[in-house]
């Protein structure tokens, strides 16, 4: 009973982490933005122009986008404690959704820039957060030390 207990403990806490975790990607998605009452599809970058690939700013966005996801599927699967097929294609469509609903958001608003590129970071981190997760359940279970032969060897 103890352990199934701390074993529900645990589970609420891992929930609670992922939680906390996408309102903070919201909270930066649409921090200092202006909602108005009307899209702005014209914002909308479909192609980065080239001026703006050659920036270090853009390749700094780009490895921040990818990263802020990576935390968001691992606390996920975390969560759920599995490595079934159907949690890892969940943890990246709720990926894909809070980015969506993220971007979508900034397509109202007079001082955001929302890109498709943007969601296909977000993406990409939230699938490598899927693999180092796949990783992380292959070894975490194995002992770091071979354990000794139960027959002792002469």
């Amino acid at each position: 009973m103890r352990r199934d207990l701390l074993g529900k403990c645990s589970t609420l806490m891992w929930l609670t982490f992922w939680i906390l975790y996408s309102f903070l990607i919201l909270a930066s998605g649409v921090y200092g933005s202006v909602f108005v009452g009307h899209s702005h599809w014209d914002y909308v970058i479909w192609i980065p122009p080239f001026d703006e690939i050659r920036s270090i700013q853009f390749w700094l966005d780009t490895i921040v986008n990818v990263v802020l996801y990576v935390p968001f599927a691992f606390l996920f699967l975390r969560f759920r404690n599995s490595n079934k097929r159907s949690a890892l294609i969940t943890a990246v469509l709720f990926g894909l959704l809070l980015s969506s609903m993220v971007e979508l958001y900034q397509v109202y608003s007079h001082n955001r820039r929302p890109s498709p590129l943007d969601v296909a970071c977000n993406l990409s981190g939230t699938i490598i957060g899927v693999l180092l997760w796949q990783v992380w359940r292959k070894y975490a279970g194995q002992p770091t030390q071979p354990k000794a032969p139960a027959i002792p060897i002469q």
